[in-house]
């Protein structure tokens, strides 16, 4: 193999080279929440999502990370708008019927002062909601 096609390899898989720590699962809109041991740093926020809406809709995450008992960093995220990496993603448009599934990294993130156990508690909530929306799963994915 040569060195071009093992940094085109490398490229493609590095997008999911960060390892989940935890998950919030969702089914509909709601509040829910995960306990993660999280490293100091930069907190990414992916969603593994298969929804089907009418319309026109505004999805976030609104999330909110505790270490201690206090908030340490915040971040909104939108699972259906500027996704930075998708994998075995389907997305549809027919008329205002959207559908979207797969799993994919947000353009979001958080940064953690210290190391340690952190509450990851989420909202998700249509800020603009469709005419008709089926959400089957929309799990918010904590990585690093």
């Amino acid at each position: 193999m040569s060195t071009k096609q093992c940094l085109l390899i490398a490229a493609l898989l590095l997008p999911g080279c960060a390892k989940e720590v935890g998950r919030v699962p969702f089914a509909g809109e709601g509040s829910s929440g995960t306990f993660a041991t999280l490293e100091a740093g930069q907190v990414d926020f992916w969603t593994d999502v298969n929804i089907e809406y009418d319309g026109s809709a505004e999805l976030d995450y609104r999330v909110a990370l505790y270490q201690g008992g206090k908030p340490v960093a915040t971040a909104v995220c939108n699972p259906l708008d500027q996704l930075r990496t998708k994998l075995l993603w389907l997305e549809s448009d027919r008329g205002s019927t959207h559908s979207r599934s797969g799993k994919a990294r947000m353009s979001c993130s958080a940064t953690l002062p210290k190391a340690g156990p952190t509450r990851v508690d989420a909202t998700l909530a249509f800020g603009t909601a469709p005419t008709r929306a089926v959400i089957a799963k929309a799990d918010l994915v904590v990585k690093q």
